[in-house]
């Protein structure tokens, strides 16, 4: 059987604290690394999901409104760390990437969009429709930073509206990206509109690359929300908890399947420094 090929890369980390990661955290900063899948697949070639954080990121962030996003999460990264800079350890170049999945659309899950300029661009029709209308103020209130998009976005997007595919134990139906069962797509709703979840079938194992449907593993294992603080930036608080839930039910059901969550500090140790 076909299979994908995966690669987890680190692409810098913010700080934030542990107790606004999740409730009853410690009053301590924790490095939340942006963490983004390097993913072949047999028959449609190189893809990403999400492309982390990018130079062009901590330049924007420099400026105002989008100051106020640094300063409420200091940016370490470097410019070797970029998607695009780690695909030399790999043999390929930025036109090598053909599609990219983008679980979201706040700014340390697409700074490094703009460095592929060839690439199909798969994304809920719900999240680019929330925010595709915002500048400014309002868009910072959706930690969205709109030149971080390229101007050719709607047109190079594949909208994702619906699930009708094959559903999965506690998350409900999924999207099969290309028809063969290798990546599915499904909706994990409540921290930014139309976020996506994504399962990867790779020859060894199987993964649930979960964005930030957790920040932490101890969040859906322990079913514990963030900080109430978050409802200030989070699309649906409400959805934030039923998601936590389906998280936890669905890691019960499929305890063979190895979730990533977007910055969870325990993945990254996992995937990427070990």
């Amino acid at each position: 059987m076909s299979s994908i090929e995966c690669h987890i890369l680190d692409t810098g980390y913010c700080l934030a604290h542990e107790s606004v990661m999740i409730r009853g955290g410690r009053h301590t900063l924790v490095d939340c690394h942006a963490l983004v899948a390097l993913l072949r697949h047999p028959q449609h070639g190189w893809g990403l999901w999400d492309t982390g954080y990018a130079p062009r990121m901590v330049a924007l962030t420099r400026t105002w409104p989008w100051r106020a996003y640094g300063l409420a999460t200091p940016l370490r990264t470097q410019p070797e760390q970029a998607a695009v800079a780690q695909l030399a350890q790999f043999g390929l170049a930025a036109a090598d990437i053909k599609w990219i999945v983008l679980s979201h659309l706040h700014a340390d899950h697409i700074a490094g969009v703009l460095d592929f300029p060839q690439a199909e661009l798969i994304v809920a029709r719900a999240a680019y429709a929330g925010v595709a209308h915002l500048t400014g103020l309002r868009a910072l209130r959706r930690a969205f930073i709109p030149d971080l998009l390229p101007n050719d976005f709607a047109a190079r997007a594949r909208f994702i509206s619906d699930f009708p595919d094959l559903p999965l134990p506690a998350l409900g139906g999924t999207y099969d990206l290309f028809g063969d069962g290798l990546l599915r797509l499904v909706d994990l709703p409540g921290h930014a509109r139309g976020q996506l979840g994504m399962l990867v079938a790779t020859a060894e194992r199987q993964l649930l690359l979960a964005a930030d449907g957790a920040w932490m593993r101890r969040a859906y294992r322990e079913r514990r929300m963030p900080s109430p603080i978050t409802r200030l930036i989070v699309d649906d608080w409400a959805a934030v908890g039923t998601t936590l839930e389906q998280l936890h039910d669905f890691a019960l059901a499929r305890p063979e399947v190895t979730i990533i969550p977007t910055h969870c500090p325990e993945a990254f140790d996992e995937e990427v420094r070990r």
